[in-house]
Protein backbone atom coordinates (compact mmCIF):
# COMPACT_ATOMS: atom_id res chain seq x y z
CA UNK A 1 0.00 0.00 0.00
CA UNK A 2 2.86 2.39 0.67
CA UNK A 3 4.11 1.92 -2.89
CA UNK A 4 0.78 3.10 -4.30
CA UNK A 5 0.85 6.20 -2.16
CA UNK A 6 4.30 7.10 -3.46
CA UNK A 7 3.10 6.75 -7.05
CA UNK A 8 0.17 9.06 -6.33
CA UNK A 9 2.47 11.63 -4.79
CA UNK A 10 4.87 11.41 -7.75
CA UNK A 11 1.97 12.06 -10.11
CA UNK A 12 0.86 15.02 -7.99
CA UNK A 13 4.38 16.41 -7.88
CA UNK A 14 4.78 16.04 -11.64
CA UNK A 15 1.42 17.72 -12.22
CA UNK A 16 2.37 20.54 -9.85
CA UNK A 17 5.73 21.03 -11.59
CA UNK A 18 4.07 21.10 -15.02
CA UNK A 19 1.51 23.60 -13.75
CA UNK A 20 4.25 25.73 -12.19
CA UNK A 21 6.32 25.60 -15.39
CA UNK A 22 3.32 26.67 -17.47
CA UNK A 23 2.60 29.53 -15.09
CA UNK A 24 6.23 30.72 -15.16
CA UNK A 25 6.37 30.60 -18.97
CA UNK A 26 3.08 32.51 -19.26
CA UNK A 27 3.94 35.10 -16.61
CA UNK A 28 7.44 35.46 -18.05
CA UNK A 29 6.08 36.23 -21.51
CA UNK A 30 3.60 38.71 -20.04
CA UNK A 31 6.37 40.34 -17.99
CA UNK A 32 8.71 40.55 -20.97
CA UNK A 33 5.86 41.86 -23.10
CA UNK A 34 5.51 44.70 -20.63
CA UNK A 35 9.25 45.28 -20.42
CA UNK A 36 9.67 45.07 -24.20
CA UNK A 37 6.45 46.48 -25.65
CA UNK A 38 5.47 46.71 -29.29
CA UNK A 39 4.45 50.35 -29.21
CA UNK A 40 3.83 52.33 -32.40
CA UNK A 41 3.56 49.06 -34.35
CA UNK A 42 1.77 50.45 -37.38
CA UNK A 43 4.16 53.37 -37.78
CA UNK A 44 7.27 51.23 -37.30
CA UNK A 45 6.03 48.55 -39.68
CA UNK A 46 5.07 51.14 -42.30
CA UNK A 47 8.40 52.97 -42.37
CA UNK A 48 10.53 49.87 -41.79
CA UNK A 49 8.98 48.38 -44.93
CA UNK A 50 9.26 51.64 -46.88
CA UNK A 51 12.94 52.18 -46.02
CA UNK A 52 13.88 48.49 -45.87
CA UNK A 53 15.00 48.44 -42.25
CA UNK A 54 14.51 45.49 -39.90
CA UNK A 55 11.65 46.40 -37.53
CA UNK A 56 13.22 44.35 -34.70
CA UNK A 57 16.29 46.58 -34.99
CA UNK A 58 14.03 49.63 -34.75
CA UNK A 59 12.34 48.29 -31.62
CA UNK A 60 15.72 47.53 -30.06
CA UNK A 61 16.98 51.00 -30.93
CA UNK A 62 13.93 52.83 -29.59
CA UNK A 63 13.99 50.74 -26.41
CA UNK A 64 17.66 51.62 -25.92
CA UNK A 65 17.36 55.28 -26.85
CA UNK A 66 14.19 56.35 -25.06
CA UNK A 67 12.34 53.34 -23.62
CA UNK A 68 9.41 54.57 -25.74
CA UNK A 69 9.28 57.94 -23.94
CA UNK A 70 7.97 60.40 -26.54
CA UNK A 71 9.49 63.47 -24.89
CA UNK A 72 12.86 61.97 -24.02
CA UNK A 73 15.81 64.30 -24.39
CA UNK A 74 19.45 63.35 -23.96
CA UNK A 75 22.23 65.40 -22.36
CA UNK A 76 23.51 65.95 -25.93
CA UNK A 77 20.13 67.40 -26.97
CA UNK A 78 18.85 64.37 -28.93
CA UNK A 79 15.07 64.32 -28.92
CA UNK A 80 12.13 61.94 -29.03
CA UNK A 81 11.70 58.21 -29.39
CA UNK A 82 14.71 57.62 -31.64
CA UNK A 83 16.80 60.41 -30.09
CA UNK A 84 17.47 62.56 -33.12
CA UNK A 85 19.58 65.67 -32.62
CA UNK A 86 18.25 68.97 -34.01
CA UNK A 87 21.11 69.08 -36.55
CA UNK A 88 20.41 65.56 -37.77
CA UNK A 89 16.69 66.38 -37.84
CA UNK A 90 17.39 69.32 -40.18
CA UNK A 91 19.53 67.09 -42.40
CA UNK A 92 16.87 64.37 -42.59
CA UNK A 93 14.05 66.88 -43.15
CA UNK A 94 15.90 68.29 -46.16
CA UNK A 95 16.51 64.81 -47.55
CA UNK A 96 12.84 63.93 -47.08
CA UNK A 97 11.78 67.32 -48.49
CA UNK A 98 9.74 68.17 -45.39
CA UNK A 99 9.07 71.83 -46.12
CA UNK A 100 7.04 72.45 -42.94
CA UNK A 101 9.65 70.87 -40.64
CA UNK A 102 10.24 72.39 -37.20
CA UNK A 103 12.51 71.07 -34.45
CA UNK A 104 9.53 70.50 -32.13
CA UNK A 105 8.28 67.86 -34.60
CA UNK A 106 10.98 65.54 -33.26
CA UNK A 107 8.58 64.90 -30.36
CA UNK A 108 5.80 63.74 -32.71
CA UNK A 109 6.06 59.91 -32.69
CA UNK A 110 5.26 59.34 -36.38
CA UNK A 111 7.67 62.06 -37.52
CA UNK A 112 10.45 60.92 -35.19
CA UNK A 113 10.07 57.26 -36.14
CA UNK A 114 9.95 58.05 -39.85
CA UNK A 115 13.06 60.21 -39.59
CA UNK A 116 14.95 57.71 -37.44
CA UNK A 117 14.16 54.78 -39.71
CA UNK A 118 15.03 56.84 -42.78
CA UNK A 119 18.34 57.76 -41.15
CA UNK A 120 19.14 54.10 -40.43
CA UNK A 121 18.42 53.37 -44.10
CA UNK A 122 20.59 56.29 -45.19
CA UNK A 123 23.46 55.09 -42.96
CA UNK A 124 23.20 51.62 -44.51
CA UNK A 125 24.54 53.06 -47.78
CA UNK A 126 27.85 53.96 -46.11
CA UNK A 127 27.84 51.34 -43.36
CA UNK A 128 26.47 47.99 -44.59
CA UNK A 129 27.50 46.14 -41.40
CA UNK A 130 24.76 46.55 -38.77
CA UNK A 131 27.10 47.11 -35.81
CA UNK A 132 29.03 49.77 -37.71
CA UNK A 133 25.77 51.44 -38.76
CA UNK A 134 24.63 51.52 -35.12
CA UNK A 135 27.97 53.01 -34.10
CA UNK A 136 27.43 55.73 -36.73
CA UNK A 137 23.89 56.34 -35.45
CA UNK A 138 25.32 56.88 -31.96
CA UNK A 139 28.69 58.53 -32.51
CA UNK A 140 28.10 60.15 -35.90
CA UNK A 141 29.03 58.96 -39.39
CA UNK A 142 32.13 61.14 -39.76
CA UNK A 143 33.65 59.82 -36.56
CA UNK A 144 32.94 56.22 -37.57
CA UNK A 145 34.46 56.79 -41.05
CA UNK A 146 37.59 57.92 -39.23
CA UNK A 147 37.57 54.75 -37.13
CA UNK A 148 37.15 52.59 -40.22
CA UNK A 149 40.20 54.23 -41.78
CA UNK A 150 42.26 53.73 -38.60
CA UNK A 151 43.96 50.35 -39.05
CA UNK A 152 44.18 49.86 -35.28
CA UNK A 153 40.36 49.62 -34.97
CA UNK A 154 38.94 49.18 -38.48
CA UNK A 155 39.47 47.89 -41.97
CA UNK A 156 37.26 49.49 -44.59
CA UNK A 157 33.68 48.39 -43.80
CA UNK A 158 34.35 46.54 -40.54
CA UNK A 159 35.17 47.92 -37.12
CA UNK A 160 37.32 45.42 -35.24
CA UNK A 161 36.77 47.39 -32.06
CA UNK A 162 34.97 50.57 -31.11
CA UNK A 163 37.32 53.03 -29.40
CA UNK A 164 34.55 54.86 -27.48
CA UNK A 165 33.25 52.81 -24.57
CA UNK A 166 29.87 54.58 -24.67
CA UNK A 167 29.38 53.71 -28.35
CA UNK A 168 30.61 50.15 -27.84
CA UNK A 169 28.10 49.66 -25.00
CA UNK A 170 25.37 51.31 -27.08
CA UNK A 171 25.86 48.90 -30.00
CA UNK A 172 25.81 45.93 -27.60
CA UNK A 173 22.63 47.15 -25.88
CA UNK A 174 20.76 47.77 -29.14
CA UNK A 175 21.71 44.40 -30.65
CA UNK A 176 20.87 42.60 -27.38
CA UNK A 177 17.45 44.26 -27.24
CA UNK A 178 16.89 43.57 -30.94
CA UNK A 179 17.49 39.88 -30.14
CA UNK A 180 15.05 39.98 -27.23
CA UNK A 181 12.38 41.49 -29.48
CA UNK A 182 13.09 38.87 -32.13
CA UNK A 183 12.71 36.04 -29.56
CA UNK A 184 9.61 37.46 -27.86
CA UNK A 185 7.79 38.26 -31.08
CA UNK A 186 9.17 35.55 -33.40
CA UNK A 187 5.65 34.70 -34.51
CA UNK A 188 5.10 38.11 -36.12
CA UNK A 189 5.59 38.47 -39.84
CA UNK A 190 6.91 41.95 -40.44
Amino acid sequence: MKKRKKKKNKGGVIFFLLLLTGFLIFSGSVLYGRLFPLEYEEVIEKYAAEYEVDPYLVYGLIHTESRFQTYAISPAGAMGLMQITPETGEFIAKRLQMEDYEESMLYVPEVNIRMGIYYLSYLKESFPVKETRLAAYNAGPNRVKGWLNDSTVGSGEILHSIPFEETKNYVERVTFRETIYRILYFYRNF
